[in-house]
Formats: C-alpha cells, structure tokens, sequence
C-alpha cells in the first residue's frame, strides 16, 4: 500500500468547513500529530504526523474511569478531527474512541475540519455557536488557519477522583503517577 500523506499527493489547500458530525468510529484512520517532535510519517498539508493508532490506552485509571462515565452518562465532547481526500484523522479525542468502543458504541460525535465537502449537509460549527457542542466547553478554542481546534484539557472535569496529580503528571515519587504514566521513567 502507498503510504497515506506522502508529501506530493495532498492537492494545495483549499476552502474548509467546520461541522459537527455523529462519525462512525470505523471511519477514522489514525492520528494526525501537530507537534513535530513526534516521529512518524509526514502530513503533506501541515507539516504534521500521523499514527495509525488513535489511542495508546496509556492511561489505564483515566481510561476505566472514562469508560464507566461514557456507559453511564454518555459521551460529553466531541472529538476533533480532520476529513481529507485520503480520510479522516484525529486530532483530539483518542481515549473517548477507545473507551466508547470498549462501550459497545459504534458513532461518536465529532467536531470535523473538513476539506472534502462530505459533511456540508451537517450542522455548522461557527465562532457564535462552537461552545454549544460541549457538555465542557474548553478554556482554549479558536478558528484560525487551518481549522477550528480547542484544547484537550476538556475532559478533566470528570476524571477528578482519578487525576490526584493535576497538571503535575511527572511528579515521578508520586505511586499514581508512577501507575498510571508507567512511560515517565525516574530520574
């Protein structure tokens, strides 16, 4: 198989649209990545990534917790993603796929940055009405060149019992941390 996003077989950018769409699960290829720290195969319109994995399940206490909140309470945020001739891609929302497959769910609501014009007959997100699509609207969100796109804090408003660390996550003497970051290695 051709490798997806080589650089010469992404047409030039052009016009976009920012819908929010109920996305079978299936029809997500992978994770597009934006910061170029990450290795991986080259997105020729931004410069970006992309993995053919779109959750690592790092996170086994998030993940569980997630999963239970999902069975019991439904999803509450959309993902993000990117629709492009060779497919769609996530950007934000990886453990919330893979808890909601873990549910037995087959669509997940997803805001999508689209550049082929397939979602054009569903609803417009815009700079008036983008809060409206969360339970949780993000602290960070904005409409820029090349898309809509918000920050992936969101869903720490449930996951208080299992996130003791907050945004202090590398705290490697800390057990939790140690248990649910088992990548962080101590130094």
């Amino acid at each position: 198989m051709a490798q997806l996003f080589a650089n010469d077989t992404i047409e030039p950018l052009r016009a976009y649209n920012v819908r929010y769409v109920i996305l079978p699960i299936d029809r997500i290829l992978g994770r597009v990545i934006r910061n170029p720290n990450y290795g991986g195969p080259s997105v020729g319109p931004f410069g970006w990534t992309w993995r053919p994995e779109i959750s690592s399940a790092n996170k086994p206490l998030f993940l569980q917790a997630l999963q239970e909140s999902i069975a019991n309470d439904g999803i509450r945020n959309p993902i993000l993603c990117w629709a492009f001739s060779e497919g769609i891609y996530l950007t934000f929302g990886g453990s919330r796929v893979l808890a909601s497959s873990r549910c037995g769910r087959s669509t997940i609501p997803a805001i999508i940055n689209d550049y082929t014009g397939e979602f054009s007959a569903c609803p417009e997100v815009t700079p008036d009405n983008w809060a409206t699509f969360f339970t949780d609207p993000p602290r960070d969100a904005e409409f820029a060149s090349p898309g809509f796109d918000y920050h992936y804090n969101l869903e720490r408003a449930r996951r208080a019992d299992h996130d003791p660390a907050g945004f202090a996550w590398t705290d490697t003497k800390n057990d939790w941390v140690r248990k649910e970051f088992s990548w962080i290695k101590e130094e």
